[in-house]
């Protein structure tokens, strides 16, 4: 297998270059310093959305790398030796290399130094792993030390698939090194490494003619707008799923009600004071390069049922029901299962129910229901007898009679009086015969008798003059 060598970047020549690129983020002065260095250097603009976010660190710390190395610091599996240690900001390439499956690893913190000598039977070309942490866009810089390699360098997927994943960007040529730019999404890509001028049976590379490859990752890509579980105004907590790692804040309107961090999962769970019912929540997600989502959107729900409503008295006279309940809500009356009406409350909440007139005794149930379908305890009133009973009967009394019979109302309690004298009461049976006992009359006096229901409500009098027997 053929010597591989090592260098530092005096040894290359590049001192001075803007080769390593690194994991960057697009802010600050940096960001002004690459936007001017881009918009000048690069013979095809960039896309405006990547102009927008790329950013370059100026490579070349002269006085780290002013030592120069040999071909002789690596042994003969092409490992750095000990002599070497010193200079462990660079990957050094591993052959064999010329397959996916034993492509060499890349750093977007350290270049990668390799040669590409020919043997009798192949002429040499390398492959570097490089693993785009998330979607964002992927810079490959590549540069040598001989003129005698006419670099040529490019990304791939896997066993060169082609597909919308890694997508070419741009690139262009600052001093001699050359820059590319791909959006790409997280995964697995390599960087396929070759002399051009191999092509025209050109081989006059040795082991002092190297190259190096520097390798950068920006995240330039917005989280997906977040998920939302279902949230009431109950709630203390919002929850859902967001782009892994990323800062979930929620907001109702301007106001910010609070903000977490997701797990690296995605799952979030975000403390928020409870909110009323119908409140739009919006919620977004912030990467670490400080990428922001679109907001995703939900209306708080109402799981409050209304208060019990109240109801003013009903009596079997009643042809409306009436009371208060939760503003706007839909009250309902039923007798037993039955549904008597259904009405809507004033936005004040009051409510007049038209009904049939119901018997006394008669229990009515009134619910209130709200517009998210949450329904109330039911309030129970039973309606009041204030109809009073029809005037006695009496049957036939002489001077005689111990009792004074008759029909009334059945259960109610029938009184007979001389004038302003109880003479006697009883109550009716279940046919509302009553017989009341007496002392005997006189012929000629007259009699009152009455009836009182259970409710209080005494009829008229119906009034008798006792004859002779």
């Amino acid at each position: 297998m053929m010597k591989k060598g090592i260098l530092s970047l005096a040894t290359l020549g590049l001192l001075a270059s803007p080769l390593s690129i690194g994991t960057v983020k697009a802010e600050g002065n940096g960001y002004d310093r690459s936007k001017n260095m881009i918009e000048s250097q690069v013979k095809n603009t960039l896309q405006k959305e990547v102009l927008d976010f790329h950013t370059f660190y100026q490579l070349g710390k002269e006085s780290k790398y002013s030592q120069s190395f040999s071909v002789k610091n690596f042994n003969k599996m092409g490992t750095m030796s000990n002599s070497t240690s010193s200079d462990d900001d660079f990957i050094f390439e591993i052959e064999p290399n010329e397959e996916f499956a034993n492509a060499d690893n890349t750093s977007f913190q350290k270049p990668l130094i390799g040669q590409l000598l020919s043997t009798d039977e192949y002429y040499d070309y390398d492959l570097h792993k490089v693993v785009v942490p998330n979607d964002g866009l992927l810079y490959v810089a590549g540069d040598t030390n001989s003129t005698n390699i006419d670099l040529s360098f490019s990304a791939w997927e896997k066993d060169y698939v082609e597909s919308n994943r890694l997508q070419y960007l741009d690139n262009w040529e600052e001093d001699g090194t050359e820059y590319q730019v791909y959006q790409a999404k997280a995964g697995t890509y390599y960087i396929e490494v070759y002399d051009n001028d191999e092509d025209q049976d050109i081989d006059n590379n040795t082991e002092d003619d190297l190259y190096v490859i520097a390798t950068g990752f920006e995240d330039n890509v917005a989280p997906t707008k977040p998920a939302i579980n279902k949230v009431d105004n109950n709630d203390v907590v919002v929850t859902g799923k967001a782009e892994a790692n990323s800062t979930v804040t929620v907001k109702n309107g301007s106001t910010v009600l609070g903000s977490a961090k997701a797990t690296s999962t995605g799952t979030y769970s975000v403390k928020i004071p409870v909110q009323k019912a119908g409140v739009t929540l919006s919620v977004y997600a912030k990467d670490s390069t400080g990428n922001i989502s679109v907001a995703a959107t939900t209306k708080v729900v109402d799981v409050i049922a209304p208060a019990k409503p109240t109801v003013n008295r009903v009596d079997n006279n009643d042809v409306v029901v009436t009371g208060k309940a939760e503003a706007n809500s839909s009250v309902t009356i039923k007798r037993g299962t039955t549904i008597l009406v259904t009405v809507k409350a004033t936005s004040t909440g009051t409510f007049s129910a038209k009904i049939a007139v119901q018997a006394a005794g008669t229990k009515l149930t009134v619910t209130a229901k709200d517009a998210a379908g949450n329904t109330s305890v039911g309030t129970t009133v039973t309606v009041v007898d204030v109809i009073p009973p029809g005037k006695p009967t009496i049957n036939k009394v002489d001077d005689n009679d111990l009792k004074v019979t008759g029909k009334a109302e059945k259960g109610s309690l029938v009184t007979v009086k001389k004038g302003t004298t109880v003479l006697g009461s009883a109550t009716t049976n279940s046919s509302g015969v009553y017989s009341v006992s007496i002392k005997a009359q006189k012929k000629g006096t007259v009699i009152s008798v009455t009836a009182k229901d259970k409710a209080g409500n005494t009829s008229a009098a119906a009034t008798y003059t006792v004859v002779k027997h």
